[in-house]
């Protein structure tokens, strides 16, 4: 008899684990903290789901992410892996807000899906970069690969170029930021 009990307590343990620990049936959250209005909420609600709908393929591996806005910040956006925390600059216009979170959210990809590696190497010889160039570091920002990758991912996002500050986007990279998003 204990040892039944025992048994049934460790699979109710472990179903408790299993609930805690699994991902949720659904594509990966966006959530917001108190300084996010609701017009921006929108807005990044409707460019998560533009993100999420571009990679159907990587739902299983893209982690939620949090949303904050700012209205002093030195950039248009950014992006903190420790916390994976996207923080917008407010106020903006609807087309520069929706390209800066599509770029954020790419970087938000970059450091929660570990099958992003398999993208690098192609995304480099696309962008006429040697294999042995270093992700994350470049002589300027427009020379660093995750910044054009960033940069790409808002394109295939938007389904449009947008002003890429001097970065030099192949339309090969785009396309396969695309089907790597996609899983075609």
């Amino acid at each position: 008899m204990r040892r039944g009990l025992a048994l049934t307590v460790l699979a109710a343990a472990m179903a408790v684990g299993v609930l805690l620990f699994a991902r949720p049936n659904g594509p990966p959250a966006l959530r917001f903290d108190d300084t996010v209005p609701a017009d921006l909420r929108a807005l990044a609600t409707e460019t998560w789901q533009d993100f999420l709908a571009a990679h159907p393929a990587r739902h299983d591996c893209i982690a939620p992410v949090a949303l904050s806005a700012a209205w002093e910040l030195d950039d248009r956006a950014e992006y903190h892996p420790d916390s994976a925390t996207v923080v917008i600059r407010i106020p903006g216009t609807a087309p520069n807000l929706r390209n800066g979170l599509s770029h954020e959210f790419a970087h938000h990809v970059e450091f929660t899906c570990p099958e992003h590696e398999e993208l690098r190497p192609a995304f480099l010889a696309a962008q006429g970069l040697p294999a042995s160039t270093d992700w994350f570091d470049g002589d300027t920002w427009e020379t660093t690969p995750s910044e054009q990758y960033a940069e790409a991912t808002a394109e295939v996002i938007l389904g449009r170029r947008a002003h890429h500050g001097g970065i030099f986007i192949s339309d090969e990279a785009v396309a396969i930021v695309h089907r790597w998003g996609s899983g075609s």
